[in-house]
């Protein structure tokens, strides 16, 4: 890959979908498209640039596949959860609105789920919806289908496994059908707000370990796109290695517990 074909591909994904490679990292994204260039037969990364050009949907779809990390797995990270369940275990009115970003193949989206039910909020109408998207078409189909392997199972306990899964064999287990109940997949761009607003605001938003990787003038986009979508004094969660401290007049800093989370100010 050549410095001109690098900063090419660096910029479109970055425009596109927020994630940066930065030059310690270009050797990452040679070896993620590498493979690619190899199916359709193209000799240079150049015409891979333009191939993603001529066919802006249907490649762009397969470049969020190969360009996204989909590092994930079940309760990974809990205690942000749990703060936020027991932070609205008095709330009374709708139904608690959650807004899982960056979703991957679902199992954050479902761990909320599944913490929700510890903490008594049950799924559906009456207490609890979370919606949850991807800029990977092919991850929100995998979250649909709830079916996973053991590497997305590591941090359970085989007691938690027997309650929550159901073997498929092959070393494959099946989420139970009550756990997926008042969970929403489905495709949007963290970037593009148009891709995941709806007409009800959320009571939070969960986007964790996905926006380290983005440039930082796609992560300034994506904390105004989720003030968009936040009711005033809804919480934005996000990994223990990120941080939005003095970036956002949107957001104030609270601590929930052990937790560290961003509180929408204002109306």
């Amino acid at each position: 890959m050549s410095q001109e074909e690098y900063l090419l591909l660096n910029e479109l994904i970055s425009d596109q979908f927020g994630i940066c490679f930065p030059e310690h990292r270009r050797d990452v994204l040679e070896s993620r498209l590498r493979p690619r260039l190899r199916t359709l037969l193209l000799q240079r990364y150049r015409d891979y640039y333009l191939q993603i050009q001529s066919d802006p949907r249907g490649e762009r779809e397969r470049l969020a596949e190969l360009v996204t990390n989909n590092e994930t797995f079940f309760f990974r990270e809990t205690p942000p959860m749990q703060a936020f369940f027991a932070e609205s275990a008095l709330r009374t009115g709708p139904p608690l609105r959650v807004l899982s970003a960056g979703c991957s193949s679902g199992e954050e989206s479902y761990t909320l789920a599944i913490q929700a039910r510890l903490q008594a909020f049950g799924p559906g109408p009456g207490q609890l919806a979370i919606d949850a998207f991807d800029v990977d078409i092919s991850r929100i189909v995998a979250a649909q289908e709830a079916e996973y392997g053991r590497n997305s199972l590591r941090s359970l306990e085989p007691s938690e496994v027997a309650q929550y899964f159901t073997p498929l064999g092959n070393d494959r287990w099946a989420l139970r059908a009550p756990y997926r109940e008042g969970v929403r997949f489905a495709w949007g761009n963290i970037l593009d707000l148009s891709t995941f607003r709806r007409a009800e605001l959320y009571d939070a938003v969960f986007c964790r370990n996905v926006l380290i990787y983005f440039s930082e003038v796609a992560l300034h986009r994506a904390i105004r796109n989720f003030a968009q979508v936040l009711r005033p004094g809804g919480l934005l969660f996000l990994g223990t290695a990120e941080s939005i401290i003095g970036m956002s007049e949107c957001f104030e800093t609270v601590r929930l517990g052990r937790t560290i989370a961003y509180r929408k100010v204002g109306s």
